[in-house]
């Protein structure tokens, strides 16, 4: 009988200790659900990077195409160096002014540049502190310089000779005055850009041609013109630039932020470099 006892106290020992559970390492293992669930814990909201959708043109040497196809120009290093400062990346899209000017104004486009600030485009833009100066001057056919002894476009105007311009530029006061005369516009011949206001003058379609001084000039050169076209002593008022920011997609806290990197770039020296190296 003892015997009996012993041996049902040990089986029924071996049965309890079979039953109770293992020790585990639950704080250390995570089960599918668990990781699920940390993975759907929100993290820490990150601030979105600036960026910036702008148009160029073709207006050598202010901005244009390079050689290997990479946007280039004083305008553009000036404005990627300001963004560089702000850490803003640019997102670049080359076109027309025209085109450009309307993917602008229906939002498509956050900035331009080489802008002259009027106060229709105050509607539908903000404007960065000017970043440089630029001056129009009449071009003409060296051939016919002798002819066109004016004091003014709108002494050549009035004599009935066509000048060229490009549309949907601001040349200032008087060329607007004039322009909306309706019998003085049909002395002025629109092009859509640069390199075409220079064609239709070399077909004789128009007697002399409105253009940066520079841009002239660069034309001129690239396309070896010196014995065909000049510059006219005619040379409009100079007037500051800016560069024109879209009012339905950036905010003017932006624009602050644009002119202190502005004033910082030119406080360091390196705006003054850029700008000898397009005038050397």
């Amino acid at each position: 009988m003892n015997v009996q006892y012993f041996l049902c106290s040990a089986v029924v020992c071996l049965l309890l200790f079979s039953c109770t559970p293992a020790e585990t390492q639950n704080s250390a293992v995570m089960t599918p659900d668990a990781v699920a669930k940390v993975a759907e814990t929100p993290s820490e909201p990150k601030v979105a990077p600036c960026q910036l959708k702008l148009g160029f043109e073709s207006w050598e040497p202010y901005q244009y195409v390079g050689l290997e196809q990479q946007a280039s120009g004083l305008d553009i290093e000036i404005v990627q160096a300001v963004a560089g400062r702000m850490n803003c990346s640019l997102v670049l899209q080359h076109g027309t002014w025209q085109e450009l000017l309307g993917q602008f104004r229906q939002g498509q486009l956050d900035v331009l540049l080489g802008a002259s600030k009027t106060p229709a485009r105050e509607e539908f833009a903000l404007f960065s502190e000017p970043y440089r100066a630029e001056q129009f001057q009449l071009f003409v056919r060296k051939d016919d310089a002798s002819k066109y002894n004016f004091a003014s476009v709108a002494e050549m105007v009035a004599a009935k000779h066509k000048v060229g311009l490009i549309s949907d530029y601001y040349y200032g006061e008087q060329i607007s005055a004039l322009y909306d005369d309706d019998q003085m516009r049909p002395q002025f011949v629109e092009s859509t850009m640069s390199e075409q206001n220079i064609a239709v003058l070399l077909d004789d379609q128009v007697d002399a041609v409105l253009e940066d001084s520079f841009v002239g000039a660069a034309i001129i050169r690239r396309k070896g013109l010196e014995q065909q076209i000049q510059p006219h002593k005619v040379k409009l008022p100079e007037t500051p630039i800016y560069v024109m920011f879209s009012k339905s997609t950036v905010q003017p806290e932006q624009v602050s932020s644009f002119n202190e990197a502005l004033k910082q770039l030119k406080d360091s020296g390196d705006y003054q470099l850029l700008i000898g190296k397009y005038q050397s």
